[in-house]
């Protein structure tokens, strides 16, 4: 058995991985956990490491039998190749990327990142222009400013500032 890449189409990783498990394929998609902020609400959604790819373990003798079965499946762009002959990927890679998987688990990916520029959008500092330190123990947000010729730092919820691009 040996791991091959496949490319999918746009934003439909999920959709591949599923139509291919449902053909009793065996496959992978790292994963990673991040931080969204949606209509004031902060939610941590799991996405895609590889945005548009994910692995497929298949048998070397019939992979080539099964391209036109990938291919066809939705959600899948194409299975990558050089010239006529599928990429393989060692399985070592995969246990590596996997077992990394395991160790990012614990972490997630923040929305606000130290030192990006935010705004805050309500409260009595509404419109005020500041810069993301850090989150304190309750998630909140740490945001330094200049108030009357003072560096201010303050907590605001996450919820209430803006990246200002």
């Amino acid at each position: 058995m040996s791991w091959f890449v496949i490319h999918t189409k746009p934003n439909e990783e999920k959709k591949a991985l599923a139509n291919l498990i449902n053909q009793e394929f065996t496959c992978y998609m790292p994963m990673y956990s991040k931080e969204i902020i949606n209509q004031n609400k902060i939610k941590i959604i799991p996405s895609p490491l590889f945005s548009r790819y994910l692995f497929i373990e298949v048998n070397n003798e019939s992979i080539q039998k099964n391209i036109g079965l990938i291919r066809s499946t939705l959600g899948v762009h194409q299975l990558l190749k050089i010239g006529e002959n599928p990429i393989k990927i060692s399985s070592e890679i995969i246990m590596e990327l996997k077992k990394e998987e395991r160790n990012r688990s614990k972490k997630i990916k923040n929305y606000f990142k130290q030192g990006e520029q935010v705004e805050i959008q309500s409260g009595p500092y509404k419109g005020i222009k500041a810069i993301f330190e850090c989150e304190d123990a309750d998630e909140r947000a740490i945001l330094f400013f200049e108030l009357m010729q003072k560096p201010t730092k303050i907590s605001v919820n996450k919820v209430n500032i803006k990246k200002i691009n």
